[in-house]
């Protein structure tokens, strides 16, 4: 549905808001990842404790040579045959006098030692008469964790980057519905102020003027003038009761309920409604084409629709309307023409809401659309069908606006 576009304050502030929420949304996720990875290093940091507990362990109780040690692990074996150290042992290991503890006792010691990369911890202990000195070089472990932090914070610099975007498009995307109600509302209040101001005057006339009859000229005005007052009366009533109609039925953007409608049925009545009017502006209007044709549409907006072509063609006609229903291609069309003066040169302007066009005529008559013919383009695309306007097929003078709608199978 059309709308009225919305003002650059309103773009702003929607941009604003969206900004706004978009970077609410990145501190809420950053959040949640600092705390995730928290979490995570936590119990990597824990693993790596419990894993190098369990190799140093393992390593005291199996080791009798230095030279077997592991890659990362710091050894110190006295045995019988003499004391032998890893390569590259800190300064602060072996420590002697642990290992002559441990050698009269037998038990584990864990104790810790200063080391140029920090504070290790170091296990002592013994098994067939040899004690094993053992400690883990924290090197290898700080790097892993460098690894992991750096994959974090990259890992959470891209999360709260499209996080941060994602909800900027959500946010434009959610307050759209709300940005298009208040451009109907908009678009409502601009129909009423440009749609009801005529009616309106013509109807307060009316009644100041049967008023008058009523009080200041009672008895002396003949009374076919009171009565074509009041026939006015109520012909202006009604003609602004149907812009309400159509006012309401352009603002009302719900999705319509679909179900099969004899569309040439609802043709048929809609034309017979319509001969009263077209006889007073001596006009002529017959039905034609097909006497059943269902289509899968909305029976009010069909019928509004339907009704407002047929009102447009005798406001444009000369002498003849002709209403056509007939089905194509698993579409029913529905065409109206007219004898008048045509469609202007851009045919698709008529649908545009309040279009108006000058005749190339002598008297270059302007003549306006209102939003009739918006009201019809909008019940097609609510319904998927389309509309168009063109001259007539047949080569005679005047227009052809033809509704297609989906057919019910």
């Amino acid at each position: 549905m059309t709308t009225e576009p919305t003002t650059g304050a309103e773009r702003e502030a929607l941009r604003r808001t969206a900004r706004r929420l978009g970077l609410q949304t990145a501190l809420l996720v950053l959040g949640c990842l600092l705390v995730v990875g928290a979490a995570v290093l936590l119990v990597v940091v824990r693993a790596q404790a419990e894993s190098g507990r369990a190799q140093l362990e393992g390593a005291v109780r199996s080791i009798d040579d230095a030279h077997d040690a592991p890659p990362g692990m710091w050894v110190a074996v006295a045995s019988p045959r003499g004391l032998s150290t890893s390569d590259e042992l800190p300064e602060s290991l072996p420590d002697l006098d642990t290992m002559r503890q441990v050698a009269r006792s037998g038990d584990e010691v864990w104790t810790t030692a200063p080391t140029e990369v920090g504070t290790v911890r170091v296990l002592t202990g013994s098994h067939d008469g040899t004690v094993v000195q053992a400690a883990l070089d924290p090197s290898e472990g700080r790097e892993e964790l460098a690894r992991l932090v750096l994959a974090l914070l990259a890992a959470g610099a891209v999360g709260v980057v499209l996080a941060g975007l994602g909800a900027v498009w959500l946010t434009r995307r959610a307050v759209q519905p709300m940005v298009a109600a208040l451009s109907l509302q908009r678009r409502f209040v601009a129909d009423a102020s440009h749609e009801l101001r005529t009616p309106l005057t013509l109807l307060s006339t009316r009644a100041q003027l049967l008023d008058r009859h009523m009080t200041v000229d009672w008895g002396t005005a003949p009374p076919d003038r009171v009565q074509h007052d009041v026939d006015g009366l109520l012909a202006d009533a009604a003609a602004l009761t149907g812009v309400l109609d159509d006012m309401l039925l352009a603002a009302d953007a719900r999705s319509v309920d679909a179900v099969p409608v004899d569309v040439a049925e609802l043709a048929h009545e809609v034309v017979d409604a319509a001969r009263a009017t077209a006889a007073e502006r001596s006009v002529g209007i017959e039905r034609q084409g097909a006497d059943h044709a269902l289509a899968l549409a909305s029976p009010v907006s069909v019928r509004r629709a339907v009704t407002a072509l047929v009102d447009n063609a005798i406001d444009h006609a000369r002498s003849n309307v002709e209403v056509q229903v007939s089905t194509r291609d698993a579409r029913v069309v529905i065409q109206v023409r007219d004898d008048g003066p045509g469609m202007p040169p851009e045919s698709a302007e008529v649908f545009r809401r309040f279009a108006s066009h000058r005749d190339d005529d002598a008297d270059g008559t302007r003549r306006h659309y209102g939003i009739g013919l918006a009201l019809v383009a909008e019940v097609a695309a609510q319904h998927g069908g389309t509309v168009t306007a063109a001259a007539r097929e047949d080569g005679r003078p005047g227009a052809a606006i033809t509704l297609e709608l989906p057919a019910a199978r």
